[in-house]
């Protein structure tokens, strides 16, 4: 597990895992067009892309750091 999309939504924090930074991106997308509150990405290696500003970067992080799982 590579990527963790966090989110709050009126319930409380959420984290959720995924092998691959685009579909990471895709999710963390979904939850901010939802009306989630501080909606980001963190990498393993300790890199945060928050969402939506920052997801074409992860996106663009993602094909050199998830080239090996394709």
């Amino acid at each position: 597990m590579r990527y963790t999309v966090h989110w709050t939504a009126p319930s409380g924090p959420s984290r959720e895992p995924h092998a691959l930074g685009t579909r990471a991106a895709e999710r963390a997308m979904t939850f901010a067009s939802m009306g989630a509150a501080d909606v980001y990405v963190e990498t393993n290696d300790g890199r945060v892309f928050r969402a939506p500003a920052q997801m074409a970067a992860l996106v663009q992080y993602a094909q050199t750091a998830d080239a090996d799982q394709v």
